[in-house]
């Protein structure tokens, strides 16, 4: 029988609509292509060459379901709600009724649907209005860095500042225009909700051990989850958040990715080492780059280069996370036992160019040395993995042979342990 064309072209996009292909990175590089099938806290199944693959989480990178997050239009308000355990989102409309946050979030691609939501109060942090407002949004960090121990009702001012009443959010009315605020007197106030025109602040108290974070949920519309379990089932995916909030996808196409990084890897630009330097000490760095009247690096840098390029860049090859180094520095990491691998790309940013220095690179596990690495003249950056299993803590010194006042340091690029 001949099939008509009309036919099995429709047959032909309802199968591309079901079957979707979903990327699973692990924290060593290597990547899997399938469908993601499920995911508890010990591993991550996915359906890869017709059978089911098990991928232990603490190896899970990056899951990337091939969904794109829509970038609101400009001139888009919105609103951000941030939960106790760090999840944000972005909301067109909020409502606060009884001692309950009713959220509309942004939307989406045509045709995926957002879900509803209800938020406890115990569980939001803050609501900041117009967080679409670049200028609001630094004032409200600041604020938030600075504020006391109670709750915020958050008021615009005409010059561009904030001004707040400080207090207790008790609960707002039926119809969500009015909330009840208790002052810090005891007494109490009806206020509008609309005229807190800068947002709400909750201070919540402090509770017990929260549960352990599985990874961070990218969805479509903005929004960023730090989810605590994930189930996925029937077309969809379910989230709980760290907080306990409940958050239901009706399709897995709302969701974009799932964010195992936090978890399972740590960048050494985002740890405090303990700094040992012969140069400018690390009150300086704020110093920089004026430091006895004589042009000195710092003993390191996060993430950025120094003077007027401030990429970190090795062999032409652009990295957003790394180290630079000084001479006669080194730097203890502290790990507690909780990672595998150390690595990281080293070598010097001028190489192609030439280069009059001769760094020596020490890896220091516990006290052990478990890398030399010496690096000289026009040598291209060599990758490091070191076995840091059950390590305590890292120390990563950088030294020369000579004495010298000439500026020397060397770039640790991607510089990361991985569980």
């Amino acid at each position: 029988m001949t099939r008509h064309p009309v036919a099995a072209l429709v047959l032909l996009v309802g199968f591309v609509a079901i079957v979707r292909a979903d990327d699973l990175t692990t924290v060593v590089g290597k990547k899997l292509t399938g469908q993601l099938v499920a995911v508890d806290a010990e591993a991550v199944t996915f359906k890869s060459g017709g059978s089911d693959v098990k991928v232990p989480a603490k190896e899970v990178l990056l899951i990337d379901l091939g969904n794109k997050v829509v970038t609101p239009a400009k001139d888009t308000k919105y609103h951000e709600v941030e939960l106790t355990d760090g999840s944000v989102l972005r909301c067109a409309k909020f409502v606060l009724k009884g001692k309950t946050l009713a959220v509309e979030l942004l939307p989406g691609p045509a045709g995926v649907a957002a879900p509803a939501l209800e938020l406890p109060l115990t569980a939001v942090f803050s609501v900041c209005r117009n967080a679409d407002d670049v200028k609001h949004r630094e004032n409200w960090q600041a604020m938030l860095r600075n504020r006391g121990k109670r709750d915020l009702y958050v008021m615009r001012q005409a010059g561009g500042g904030l001004n707040f009443l400080q207090g207790t959010i008790l609960e707002g009315n039926a119809d969500g225009t009015d909330l009840t605020f208790e002052k810090e007197d005891g007494t109490k106030d009806v206020l509008r909700v609309s005229r807190a025109t800068g947002g709400l602040v909750f201070n919540q108290p402090a509770g017990g051990e929260p549960p352990a974070t599985l990874c961070k949920v990218n969805d479509v519309f903005g929004n960023t989850l730090v989810a605590r379990e994930i189930t996925v089932e029937s077309g969809g995916v379910k989230v709980k958040t760290v907080s306990g909030v409940p958050v239901a996808y009706p399709a897995a196409a709302a969701v974009a990715q799932l964010d195992y990084a936090k978890g399972n890897v740590a960048y050494l630009s985002d740890l405090t080492p303990q700094v040992e330097t012969a140069g400018p000490g690390e009150a300086d760095l704020k110093a920089f780059p004026l430091l006895e009247g004589k042009t000195r690096p710092a003993p390191y840098l996060r993430d950025r280069f120094l003077g007027d390029n401030p990429t970190l860049a090795l062999d032409g090859v652009t990295y957003p996370k790394g180290l630079c180094v000084s001479a006669d520095t080194a730097l203890t990491f502290p790990l507690n036992g909780d990672y595998r691998e150390f690595r990281a790309v080293i070598g010097f940013a001028d190489a192609r160019h030439g280069n009059a220095a001769e760094l020596k690179l020490t890896v220091e596990a516990d006290g052990k040395v478990v890398a030399t690495e010496l690096f000289k003249g026009k040598d291209r950056p060599k990758g490091l993995a070191i076995d840091v299993k059950g390590v305590r803590s890292l120390r990563v010194a950088v030294d020369r042979d000579y004495p010298s006042d000439t500026a020397a340091y060397l770039i640790l690029a991607d510089a990361k342990v991985q569980k």
